[in-house]
């Protein structure tokens, strides 16, 4: 028993020593605090917390940083929208007098100095994050402001549209660009009003009789001479004098990544010298291929961008192309 008493003795206070021996970890909600940040309105296109805006109109990031015990060499500016990884931009603070107190004014959109900055539909959120002098973090006041744009283009994924099929007639050829509706030559002409384009086939420009291709284009209904003479388009009306550029190689970043308003929409358009005075059809040798994307302007003013995911063929070896579509609203 005396042997037992000893053993629970010794435990205890082995106990007390280490509990009196641990170190208390640093929090991470507390150990930053020297540094505050205050985001100023000083001017209406400024954001002070959380700011709904429109397309096209420009936001003001207002801000003053002060650090109380140690000197500031630079800030970071970071971006982040959605579940993609934020992105930082390092600035540096040049004024030695500014060290511990430094205000500064982010106009956006300024995609030159903060690419990942540009405005997009939906929300995106900013911080601003101070430096020492050996580049450690020292704090970000743990503040950031919210920029909500509205709405301004439309987007619709994975849409099929098959080749014409001359018998039945009875196969999604055309397509309404503003709401990716697919119409077969059964339903077009009650339906041309809508219709934006259709598309058709031709023998590649290596094609040979042991080795058949076939490339793929699209035309308008209001096209001078229609290359598919088995539909007959001429009843048509009113016909959509929708342009088109050529086919654009290599999109499928721009699609995803760069085309996140409407603004960014017409800007990828026009940034292709496209005149949309040229063409109501495609007429490239390749035709429409996977990852290409053919930028277009509608009859009311709005611009888009129809991206192809694919150019293939059913289980029944019926020939379509799978497109998804952002159009301005």
């Amino acid at each position: 028993m005396k042997t037992r008493y000893i053993n629970k003795l010794l435990i205890g206070l082995s106990f007390i020593l280490f509990a009196s021996c641990k170190k208390e970890s640093a929090n991470i909600f507390n150990m930053f605090e020297d540094v505050t940040v205050t985001f100023n309105n000083s001017d209406p296109r400024c954001v002070t917390d959380y700011k709904v805006i429109n397309d096209k109109e420009e936001v003001w990031i207002d801000f003053t940083i002060n650090s109380a015990k140690e000197d500031m060499y630079s800030y970071v500016f970071e971006v982040s929208a959605g579940t993609a990884q934020a992105t930082r931009y390092t600035i540096a603070i040049t004024d030695p007098t500014q060290r511990r107190s430094f205000s500064a004014i982010i106009k956006l959109p300024n995609t030159a100095l903060f690419p990942a900055a540009a405005l997009r539909d939906g929300k995106q959120s900013y911080r601003i994050c101070a430096l020492n002098e050996k580049g450690v973090f020292i704090g970000d006041g743990y503040k950031k402001v919210t920029v909500d744009v509205n709405p301004s283009f439309m987007i619709y994924a994975n849409r099929d549209i098959y080749l014409p099929d001359t018998v039945a007639k009875s196969l999604p050829s055309f397509l309404s660009l503003t709401d990716a509706t697919g119409f077969s030559y059964t339903n077009a002409s009650a339906n041309a009003g809508k219709i934006d384009f259709g598309i058709y086939r031709k023998p590649g420009s290596n094609t040979t009789v042991q080795t058949p291709t076939w490339v793929v284009n699209l035309y308008s209904p209001s096209v001078a001479t229609n290359p598919l003479t088995v539909y007959n388009i001429s009843g048509f009306s009113p016909k959509r004098t929708t342009k088109f550029s050529q086919p654009v190689t290599g999109q499928a970043n721009a699609f995803l990544t760069t085309a996140i308003s409407g603004s960014s929409l017409e800007t990828l358009a026009k940034a292709r010298a496209i005149t949309f005075n040229e063409t109501t059809q495609t007429l490239p040798a390749n035709g429409l291929a996977a990852g290409n994307a053919v930028f277009f302007l509608t009859p009311e003013g709005k611009y888009g961008m129809l991206y192809v995911n694919a150019a293939t063929s059913d289980l029944q070896k019926r020939p379509y192309i799978n497109v998804s579509i952002k159009i301005q609203r």
